[in-house]
C-alpha cells in the first residue's frame, strides 16, 4: 500500500516527536485509546509464552515507541529488565512516570528518548541488546521506513530473542468527506499485510514467524473499526551479529 504523503519539509521522525510530545499528557485520556490499550494489556498477558521463550530470573525486554508504558506494564511481572525508547520526551517521561507508580526502579524499568533510524539513542553496549523480546507497539505505522526499522530492533535481540510487532492490519484511507485522525499528519502506512511482516521479518533475517488477530475489532475516533494484529519472529540461534 502506497504511503501518505506529508506536506512538511520537516521529516516523519520530527512530525511525530512534535505531535506525541503536545500530546503526551493527554493522549490516553480518550476512551477509544483506553479501550484499544486494554486489548493490547490482556492479549500480550494471555500470550507470554507466545511472544518470548521463558527465562529463569525474567525476561530483558526493549519497549520501543514506549510510549506511556503499556507493553511494559503488562509484561512486567514476567521482566527483569524493561528499557523503554521513544522518539517523544514527552512520551518518555510518561513512561518513567509509569515505571515509579508501578514502584520498580530505574534498574528494572527505565525510558530514554531516542530513534534507531537515525541511531540516537542514549544507551549502549550491552544495555541496548541482548534482549530477550523487543516489542513495538501501534507505532509502525508512523514510521519512515518500516523495513529498515524492523532490522533494527532485529539488531537488538538476544539468540533466539523475539521481535513483536503489534499494529493494524492492512484498511482504507479515511474516506473523501470524513475528518481525518488529527495525527494523519505523522502516519506513513495504513496498516500491513500477514504477507508484508513475513517479507520484511525474513529480510531482517528472523524466522519461527507468528501472526496472531485479537479475537475483537478496535473502535476508532473517527467511527468505524480496525483489526489488530501481533507478528512475531524469532533470531536464530546462532551466527546472530549484535
Amino acid at each position: 500500500m502506497a504511503a501518505t504523503m506529508v506536506a512538511s519539509t520537516k521529516s516523519v521522525g520530527e512530525l511525530n516527536r512534535e505531535w506525541f510530545d503536545s500530546m503526551a499528557v493527554s493522549a490516553y485520556k480518550a476512551d477509544w485509546v483506553r479501550d484499544l490499550m486494554q486489548q493490547i494489556s490482556s492479549f500480550l498477558r494471555d500470550h507470554v509464552d507466545w511472544i518470548a521463550k521463558p527465562r529463569e530470573g525474567g525476561l530483558k525486554i526493549l519497549d520501543y515507541a514506549c510510549g506511556g508504558g503499556i507493553v511494559s506494564m503488562s509484561l512486567a511481572p514476567y521482566a527483569s529488565t524493561l528499557r523503554g525508547i521513544d522518539i517523544s520526551g514527552g512520551m518518555v517521561e510518561q513512561y518513567n512516570d509509569t515505571a515509579r507508580h508501578l514502584g520498580l526502579s530505574a534498574d528494572k524499568m527505565h525510558g530514554v528518548r531516542g530513534d534507531l533510524l537515525n541511531d540516537t539513542v542514549a544507551m549502549s553496549g550491552s544495555e541496548l541488546s541482548g534482549f530477550d523480546a523487543v516489542l513495538m507497539s501501534m507505532a509502525l505505522h508512523h514510521v519512515a521506513d518500516p523495513a529498515k526499522m524492523i532490522k533494527k530492533l532485529a539488531e537488538r535481540l538476544a539468540l533466539g530473542g523475539s521481535l513483536v510487532i503489534i499494529d493494524w492490519i492492512s484498511h482504507a484511507r479515511t474516506p473523501a468527506g470524513q475528518t481525518p485522525h488529527p495525527a494523519s499528519h505523522t502516519i506513513t502506512r495504513h496498516g500491513f499485510s500477514e504477507e508484508e511482516m513475513q517479507a520484511m521479518f525474513t529480510d531482517a533475517g528472523l524466522s519461527d514467524f507468528g501472526y496472531l488477530l485479537h479475537p475483537q475489532r478496535s473502535k476508532m475516533p473517527m467511527g468505524g473499526e480496525q483489526q489488530l494484529f501481533f507478528a512475531r519472529a524469532r533470531a536464530p540461534l546462532a551466527n546472530q551479529h549484535l
